[in-house]
C-alpha cells in the first residue's frame, strides 16, 4: 500500500505531523511520499484535468487548497480528509450554517454581506446597527478563513466596529456574540473516525483568545459528560475522519462550539494526553480504505 501526503508551502508547521504519520505508517509496512502544494501539482490543459503526482491508495492532505483537493478526488485519489469537509471547516460561515438547526449551540452569528465597491459609503455601515443591536456590545468580528487566533478581533465600541469593518470588508468576515465566560480558555477536543481520543484545555490569562500568542497554555483536560455529548454529536453530523473540535464554556460551563479544524495539529496533544494520534489516524486510514 502507498500513501501520499500534500502539504502547504509553509511545511514547517506540519513537520512534526509528518515525521510522525511517517513513523507510524512505516510500521504498517506502508509507504508515504511527501509533496509540496507549490502550484506545480495539477492544471488544466485543453481540457483535460493533469495531475503531477504518482498512483496512491490515499493522501493526507495537510493542506485548505480546495481547489487542488477537488481536481485530486476527480482524478480518482482518495483524500483524508475530503475536500467537501477541509472547505466545510475552514470556511467558518459554512460551519455555523451546516450545525444550525441540528441543536449544536454555538455563538449567535450574523454573516457581513459582501462588498464589491470601490467607495465605501455612508450607507453600507447602517447594517451595523442591526449587529449591535442583535449581538450586544462587545462583541466579536472573525474573519471567515483564519487559523491561530489570527483575523479574529474582540469589539468594544461601534467606532471599533465600524474601523475593523471598513479594514476587512472585502473579505468573507462573519460577527458573532462574544462569550464572556469562556474569556481565554477552550477545550480542544480530538476526534478519529467519528470517535473522541482525548481533550486539553487552552488558557490563556492576557487574550479573550485562549489559542492566539506566546501567552497561551494548554493544560490537561477531563472532560466532562455534557462535553462528550456535544463533540459525539458533532463528529456524528459532520462523519469526522479526523478533527479537533473547539469548544467554549458557556453558562453552567455548557458547551459552546467555536469552531472545528480539519487539519489539527497535535503535536502538543500527544504531548499533554499520552494518546498516540498518528497511530490512531493510520488505523482509521487502514479501515476505512479496507471497509470501502
Amino acid at each position: 500500500m502507498r500513501g501520499l501526503i500534500i502539504t502547504n508551502q509553509e511545511i514547517g508547521h506540519n513537520k512534526y505531523k509528518i515525521d510522525r504519520f511517517k513513523e507510524e505508517f512505516t510500521k504498517r509496512d506502508i509507504s508515504l511520499e511527501v509533496f509540496i502544494n507549490n502550484g506545480t501539482l495539477a492544471k488544466i490543459d485543453n481540457d483535460k484535468l493533469c495531475i503531477n503526482l504518482p498512483k496512491a491508495d490515499f493522501v493526507i492532505y495537510l493542506d485548505k487548497d480546495i481547489y487542488l483537493a477537488r481536481e485530486l478526488e476527480l482524478a480518482g485519489y482518495k483524500l483524508f480528509n475530503e475536500a467537501n469537509f477541509v472547505k466545510l471547516c475552514d470556511d467558518k460561515m459554512l460551519t455555523n450554517i451546516y450545525c444550525s438547526n441540528m441543536e449544536i449551540r454555538m455563538p449567535k452569528t450574523i454573516a457581513a454581506p459582501l462588498f464589491y465597491s470601490i467607495e465605501l459609503k455612508q450607507d453600507n455601515l447602517t447594517f451595523l446597527d442591526n449587529v449591535i443591536n442583535e449581538l450586544k456590545l462587545p462583541l466579536v468580528l472573525k474573519k471567515v478563513y483564519g487559523s491561530l487566533g489570527t483575523g479574529v478581533f474582540l469589539i468594544n465600541t461601534k467606532e471599533e466596529l465600524v474601523q475593523k469593518y471598513s479594514e476587512f470588508c472585502r473579505e468573507p468576515i462573519q460577527f458573532q456574540e462574544y462569550i464572556k465566560t469562556s474569556y481565554g480558555k477552550s477545550v480542544r477536543v480530538l476526534i478519529i473516525d467519528q470517535q473522541i481520543v482525548g481533550a486539553f484545555m487552552r488558557v490563556n490569562k492576557d487574550d479573550f483568545r485562549s489559542n492566539f500568542g506566546k501567552t497561551a497554555k494548554s493544560e490537561k483536560f477531563e472532560i466532562p459528560e455534557q462535553f462528550t455529548r456535544f463533540a459525539n454529536k458533532i463528529a456524528k453530523n459532520f462523519q469526522i475522519k479526523y478533527a479537533g473540535i473547539d469548544v467554549l464554556f458557556g453558562e453552567n460551563n455548557e458547551p459552546i462550539l467555536c469552531e472545528i479544524n480539519s487539519n489539527a495539529f497535535f503535536e502538543e496533544f500527544e504531548k499533554i494526553t499520552g494518546v498516540n494520534v498518528a497511530a490512531k489516524f493510520a488505523d482509521m486510514v487502514i479501515r476505512n480504505l479496507k471497509n470501502e
